[in-house]
C-alpha cells in the first residue's frame, strides 16, 4: 500500500554536538530503534561521515535488516576507531583517511578482523566521497577466517540435541495445558474454595494472569496472596503454567532448526502469519508462511517456506511427539497464544522471562542473542568423543552447526543452490568426509552396476544407414525391426532426443497401448530405443551436460539421479571412436545445443 498524499519520510539522522544516532526501522515491523554513534571515540566531522554509512546500510537500500544487524554497525565501527585514535597522528576528518590505516588495522590480528572488514567495506559505501585511495584498498580488502572451521554434529549428537528439545517442549505443552484446564475449571465454577483451597487459590492467581498478565499486585507493586504464590513455587511459576519459558523457547528454536535446516536469523523474525494450503481437508497438513533471510540481497530475501506434517525417517508423528517441523510450529502457535496477546505481537517465539522484571515486564518475542548456547548449557548433552584424558565434553550448541548437519544428513538445498550447498557447506565440512565418500561410492557403484545389468540400446551404425537403402530387409532382421518401422527411423521421424523410437506405446514405463510419458533420459535403458548416427551430437553434448552437472549438484544427489544415464551414454559413445565424438561434438549447431538445454531444463517433460 503507498502512503497517502503529504507523506513525508520520518527523520533518520540525528547529528550536532550534543548527540550522533541513527533511527532504524526493523523491515519485519516492531518499534524503532536509535543506533547511538555518539560513542566512537573520534572527531565529530568523521563520526558524522560514518553516520551517513550507517544511515544507507540500515536504510531500504541497505543490507543490515534486522535490529541485531543494525545495532551491531556501532561495535564495528568502534572497533575500527579505536585504532584510529591509537595512533601518533590519527586522522580527523574523512579526507586524510588512506590505505595505510586499513593495513594497519588488519594487522591488529583481532578474533572478528575477517568479518570487520567485510562490515566494513558494506558500511562505508554509503559514505559520501571517500578518499580514492582509501576506498580502492578497502575494496580490495580480505582477511583470512583466524576462526577454526565449523564442523557437523555426528548424526548420534544431533539426534540426541533433538531428542532434548523436544523432551523439553513436550513437558512445556503438558504443564501449560494443564494450567489451562485449571484456569477453565476455576472460571465455571468447577473448583470449591471449601474442598480444594489450594486449587482455588491457584486458579484465581491464574484467572488473574490470564486477564492482566501478571499476579496480583499492590499499587507499589509488592504481590499479594504472597503465601500462596511462594506455595505454588513463586511468581515464575505461576505465570509460566499459562506461559512459555525463555528456556523453552531455546529448546522450540533448536528444534525447528534441527527439522529445517533454515538459518537462525531467519527464524528468529517467524510470524504466526501463515496459509494452510491443505484447507484443513485432511491429506498432509502443511503451513506456508514468509520468511526473511536478509543476506539473500534486497529481491531475495523474502521466501515463502512450507512448513509439511510429514515425519522424516519413517518416524510418525502422534500429537506432541515433534518430530515435524509443521508439529512444533502448530505446537509453538498454541502454546505462545497467551504471551502473543500480553505483547500485542505475531512474533512466533513469545514467551515470559521472570528475570526482565515484576509488573509483566517479563514478557519477550523473538530469539534473544545467545539463547542457544544458553539453553545448551543448561543441558547434560555431551560430545560422542571425550577429551585427551577421557573425560566427557558438554555439547555446545550453534545454530550454524546445527544447519550444517541438516545439509549434510538431508543433502538438500535450503534458500540457496545446489552449487552452494555443494561448494560452501559440504565441501568445507571434514567430520564425516570418509564416511560421506563412502555413500557416494556405494551410490555410484550400485548406479553403474544397474546400467551395466541390461545391454545397451542398439546401434545403427553409418553403414547400416547406407545399406538400408539398397538391402532394408536384411538391416530389419538384424536389428528387429520390420522394413516401414526402420525407413521411419532413417529418415528421422521416430527421433526423441538421444535415439529413435521404434514403439511408442509398447514401452516398459507405460501402460501397454499408451504412449510413453517417460523421461527422454530412460530412452538409454529402452528396448524399443535405437541410436542412429544422427544423434551423436546430441549425446555427446548431453553427456558433457551431465558432467558439468557433477559441479553444481552434491556427490551425493548426482550418483543417485544421474549417475545411471551417465553410464549408459557413456557405453553408447564407446561405440565411436575418440575421433569421432570430437567431431560430433563440433558439429554440433545452434538448434543442437538449444534442444539439449531445453531437455536438460526439463523443457520437455510432459508433467
Amino acid at each position: 500500500m503507498l502512503p497517502g498524499s503529504g507523506y513525508r519520510l520520518p527523520q533518520r539522522l540525528f547529528a550536532d554536538e550534543d548527540q550522533c544516532r541513527v533511527r532504524f526501522f526493523p523491515e519485519r515491523g516492531g518499534e524503532p530503534v536509535d543506533i547511538d554513534l555518539s560513542v566512537l571515540p573520534v572527531t565529530r566531522e568523521l563520526r558524522d561521515w560514518m553516520a551517513l554509512g550507517v544511515l544507507g546500510v540500515t536504510g531500504p537500500a541497505g543490507t543490515r535488516r534486522t535490529t541485531t544487524s543494525a545495532l551491531d554497525t556501532v561495535n564495528i565501527l568502534k572497533r575500527f576507531c579505536r585504532y584510529l585514535v591509537s595512533l601518533s597522528n590519527p586522522p580527523t576528518t574523512p579526507a586524510q583517511l588512506r590505505a595505510v590505516h586499513l593495513d594497519g588495522f588488519m594487522l591488529t590480528g583481532t578474533k572478528t578482523l575477517h568479518r570487520d572488514m567485510s562490515a566494513l567495506r558494506t558500511i562505508l559505501r554509503f559514505a559520501p566521497d571517500p578518499p580514492a585511495e582509501f576506498a580502492a584498498r578497502l575494496a580490495q580488502a580480505k582477511v583470512a577466517k583466524s576462526d577454526a572451521p565449523t564442523r557437523s554434529y555426528t548424526e548420534a549428537e544431533f539426534r540426541r540435541i533433538a531428542a532434548r528439545a523436544r523432551t523439553e517442549l513436550r513437558a512445556a505443552a503438558t504443564r501449560i495445558r494443564a494450567g489451562r484446564t485449571l484456569l477453565a475449571q476455576w472460571q465455571a465454577g468447577a473448583v470449591s474454595a471449601e474442598d480444594a483451597p489450594r486449587e482455588w487459590m491457584l486458579g484465581s492467581l491464574l484467572d488473574h494472569v490470564d486477564r492482566h498478565g501478571d499476579i496480583p499486585r499492590y499499587d507499589y507493586g509488592h504481590p499479594r496472596n504472597w503465601p500462596h504464590v511462594r506455595e505454588a513455587g513463586g511468581i515464575g511459576a505461576v505465570i509460566t503454567r499459562l506461559h512459555l519459558t525463555y528456556r523453552e523457547i531455546g529448546a522450540a528454536a533448536v528444534l525447528l532448526l534441527c527439522l529445517t535446516g533454515q538459518n537462525y536469523s531467519t527464524l528468529a523474525t517467524a510470524t504466526t502469519t501463515h496459509h494452510r494450503p491443505d484447507g484443513h481437508a485432511g491429506g498432509t497438513a502443511t503451513a506456508q508462511l514468509d520468511l526473511v533471510k536478509p543476506r539473500r540481497g534486497t529481491r531475495k530475501a523474502s521466501m515463502t517456506v512450507a512448513l509439511r506434517d510429514v515425519p522424516t525417517a519413517g518416524e510418525h508423528e502422534t500429537r506432541d511427539d515433534l518430530r515435524t517441523p509443521f508439529g512444533v510450529y502448530s505446537l509453538l502457535l498454541d502454546l505462545g497464544s497467551a504471551s502473543r496477546n500480553v505483547l500485542k505481537t505475531d512474533a512466533l517465539f513469545a514467551f515470559y522471562n521472570a528475570k526482565n522484571g515484576p509488573n509483566a515486564q517479563g514478557y519477550r518475542h523473538g530469539l534473544p542473542k545467545q539463547i542457544l548456547q544458553l539453553w545448551g548449557k543448561g543441558t547434560d548433552l555431551v560430545c560422542d568423543e571425550p577429551d585427551a584424558d577421557g573425560r566427557p565434553v558438554p555439547l555446545h550448541i550453534d545454530s550454524r552447526r546445527l544447519r550444517l548437519t541438516w545439509l549434510e544428513l538431508n543433502q538438500r538445498p535450503v534458500a540457496h543452490t545446489e552449487t552452494t550447498l555443494a561448494n560452501e557447506y559440504l565441501a568445507r565440512n571434514r567430520r564425516n568426509l570418509a564416511e560421506y565418500q563412502k555413500v557416494v561410492a556405494g551410490v555410484l557403484d550400485e548406479q553403474v552396476a544397474r546400467a551395466r545389468s541390461t545391454p545397451p540400446i542398439p546401434v545403427l551404425t553409418a553403414a547400416d544407414v547406407e545399406r538400408a537403402r539398397t538391402d532394408p530387409q536384411a538391416v530389419a532382421a538384424r536389428h528387429g525391426l520390420d522394413t516401414h518401422t526402420l525407413q521411419q527411423l532413417v529418415g528421422g521421424r521416430l527421433d526423441t532426443v538421444l535415439a529413435g523410437c521404434t514403439n511408442p506405446t509398447s514401452g516398459p514405463f507405460s501402460p501397454p497401448g499408451e504412449p510413453c510419458g517417460a523421461s527422454f533420459l530412460l530412452c538409454l535403458s529402452c528396448p524399443c530405443a535405437r541410436a542412429m548416427p544422427a544423434h551423436l551430437p546430441v549425446q555427446v553434448l548431453v553427456m558433457d551436460a551431465l558432467k558439468d552437472r557433477q559441479q553444481e549438484m552434491t556427490p551425493l544427489k548426482w550418483a543417485e539421479r544421474l549417475a545411471e544415464p551417465a553410464a549408459r551414454l557413456a557405453d553408447l559413445l564407446g561405440h565411436h571412436s575418440p575421433a569421432t565424438v570430437e567431431d560430433a561434438r563440433a558439429a554440433a549447431t545452434d538448434a543442437d545445443h538449444a534442444l539439449v538445454d531445453r531437455f536438460l531444463n526439463r523443457g520437455l517433460d510432459l508433467t
